[in-house]
């Protein structure tokens, strides 16, 4: 049976095509099978009925990426860090289905021939530039065939590229640096679908990430901050510049066909995206705080709820997030009928229009304020005019006291405010970068 691609191809060509026009229609088709294994090569059993269940799927990924034009030659192979001339005859058959930890996975590995220069572009810029140019489509292309099926667990994608690097007194070499992301199912779908890219770093914190078998972070936005548990390297710092060059060259094959994937140790998360909590948060602590500030809040709520637009219904409480001890503030914020657009957009015009003038005045209401971490500015976003409420996005702000300080003494701005602490929206954390954010 004709693939639907192929059967297209045939319908526009006219009939006096030739055979030789018709020949390489048809070899052009099996060289996007040839990209997904076929079911007999892989010997799980289990492994092997889901390759011939989802073939045609396999395919069309292949179908598909073979149509991207990524900035340097990528090709499909299970053979890494191999001579492109070597890669041309060897088969690209890599799109696949193993096992990792015991998770079914869709796995897909390639050769990347790009060589990026190692005194120009550390460590961290040479892996987010693979991830940018060539992982993340890769996803965009599988993740979104599979986001029904609970058959696959896991997408893990693998891809060598080189680094150009001066060794041994002054010896110029080309040496393979190979890049593996493992992330689960329902988090690769919200990584395909995010639109930026401080978004797609908070999500992929929770994937797995190796660079030449070491776990790492992905750092896609700005510089990477050191964790605790980081010792400072003893090398002089790299230059941040971006610099890429044609490769066409490896040597030595740096992964076996079927080579398990490494298990990810845990990684401290960088320190700006977490809020530590210096207070206990036990039910008694809690209740002992609403008392404490019980009139200050009572007078907070009567004074400036013409400009917060407290909710009735729901009372200022004292709660726990995150080990911590938060005031929650529940109010509404509505927007006029221009500022429809993405849940960030209507999250970021809130913050600016509404929370933003929130911050001095409340803050004023708790000077004595040692006994808690910060305020959870919890708001319900309605559009004028909108009477169904079809566009109300939920989005919480939780930011710690000692940010909002810095930013009433006009210390730090509203990013680095944010930055300091939690956004979520409709109960989900999200980085939200203003500028960025107001455009879409």
């Amino acid at each position: 049976m004709l693939s639907p691609i192929l059967h297209t191809m045939l319908r526009v060509l006219p009939m006096r095509t030739s055979k030789f026009g018709l020949v390489l229609i048809l070899l052009w088709s099996s060289l996007l099978a040839a990209q997904a294994l076929s079911p007999m090569e892989i010997a799980d059993p289990a492994m092997r009925k889901l390759q011939q269940k989802y073939y045609p799927r396999l395919k069309t990924i292949a179908a598909e990426l073979s149509q991207h034009k990524f900035p340097y030659a990528f090709y499909f192979s299970r053979k890494l860090d191999i001579e492109e001339q070597q890669q041309k005859q060897e088969s690209q058959r890599s799109i696949r289905f193993e096992r990792y930890n015991n998770h079914t996975t869709l796995e897909i590995t390639g050769n990347y021939y790009a060589a990026y220069s190692g005194t120009r572009l550390d460590a961290d810029h040479r892996l987010r530039q693979t991830f940018v140019d060539v992982i993340l489509p890769i996803l965009q292309a599988a993740v979104p065939k599979f986001e029904s099926d609970a058959d696959v667990e896991f997408f893990a994608v693998e891809i060598s590229h080189h680094v150009l690097k001066t060794v041994m007194g002054g010896i110029n070499g080309e040496f393979p640096e190979n890049v593996v992301v493992v992330i689960p199912h329902e988090l690769a779908a919200r990584v395909v679908h995010s639109t930026g890219l401080a978004d797609q770093q908070n999500l992929m914190l929770d994937a797995e990430v190796f660079l030449s078998g070491q776990p790492t972070l992905l750092w896609l936005a700005g510089e990477r901050p050191v964790v605790a548990d980081e010792r400072p390297s003893q090398s002089p710092p790299e230059k941040k510049e971006a610099e890429i060059v044609s490769m066409h060259s490896g040597s030595g094959q740096l992964t076996l066909p079927g080579a398990k994937l490494p298990t990810l140790a845990p990684v401290a998360a960088p320190p700006e995206l977490k809020a530590e909590p210096l207070h206990d948060a036990t039910p008694q602590v809690l209740q002992t705080l609403q008392e404490q500030y019980r009139d200050a809040v009572v007078r907070m709520t009567r004074e400036q709820d013409s400009s917060a637009h407290f909710v009735q219904y729901a009372p200022p409480a004292f709660i726990e997030f995150k080990k911590g001890t938060y005031l929650q503030l529940s109010m509404t914020s509505t927007l006029d009928s221009a500022s429809q657009g993405s849940q960030y957009r209507q999250a970021a015009l809130a913050f600016d229009h509404h929370i933003s003038h929130l911050v001095r005045p409340i803050l004023s209401y708790f000077k004595d304020s040692s006994g808690f971490d910060g305020i959870d500015f919890s708001t319900t976003i309605k559009i004028t005019g909108d009477k169904e409420g079809a566009h109300a996005e939920s989005v919480e702000f939780v930011l710690p006291l000692s940010a909002m300080r810095c930013f009433v003494e006009y210390d730090c701005t509203g990013q680095q405010l944010l930055n300091a602490g939690i956004v979520l929206i409709n109960g989900e954390r999200v980085g939200l970068d203003l500028q960025v954010a107001e455009q879409r």
